[in-house]
């Protein structure tokens, strides 16, 4: 395996713009598997694995290592071919995370949907506000939470770092048997 590799072109690049196969790169970055290791980690079937597999050795994302024997057919390892893989600004279709906000906002909308009764417009004596006004019953394990501070350098790197570690905390505790949870944490310093 090379220490780092440099994408050179889109078709390879847009591996990284889709879960399922950036995915299975990332894995095999971490430990060699079989198509079935990989299935047991991806649940993808088989056969959709395959042709990931496939694809992404074509492209030299990955290489078999290994047969390992066995009654019929011998079983396939393979790996990521580089610890590392660099993909150029240019060739990046999709930002990574895309997906996932794309997922997260939908979920938010759906949830808010079946939960919200109304908007309530007010002023606050400091500012106009728009609260929404939800059935909590119904809004389930669902909170999006946004804020518009003005904060200094410093007060700014403190929230990124608390953030960072709260976000490590729970990653920590994270339980695979557990109902899955869609966390996006982001602050931007707006533009004046």
């Amino acid at each position: 395996m090379r220490e780092k590799l440099v994408i050179k072109d889109r078709a390879t690049a847009a591996v990284f713009a889709s879960a399922l196969p950036r995915n299975i790169v990332l894995g095999l970055m971490a430990k060699a598997l079989s198509l079935s290791g990989l299935a047991e980690i991806t649940g993808k079937s088989l056969s959709l694995l395959h042709y990931h597999v496939s694809k992404c050795r074509r492209l030299g994302l990955i290489e078999m290592v290994r047969e390992q024997g066995r009654a019929g057919r011998a079983t396939k390892i393979y790996r990521a071919a580089a610890k590392t893989i660099f993909v150029p600004a240019e060739f990046i279709l999709e930002l990574p995370g895309t997906e996932l906000t794309q997922l997260l906002r939908k979920s938010l909308d759906e949830n808010l949907t079946r939960s919200l009764q109304g908007v309530r417009f007010r002023h606050d004596g400091n500012r106009p506000r728009a609260d929404l006004i939800t059935d909590a019953d119904t809004r389930g394990n669902t909170i999006e939470l946004w804020l518009d501070v003005g904060l200094t350098r410093a007060d700014a790197a403190e929230l990124a770092k608390e953030l960072q570690n709260l976000m490590d905390r729970f990653r920590a505790r994270a339980n695979d048997k557990a109902p899955r949870h869609l966390v996006h944490v982001a602050a931007v310093r707006l533009q004046s």
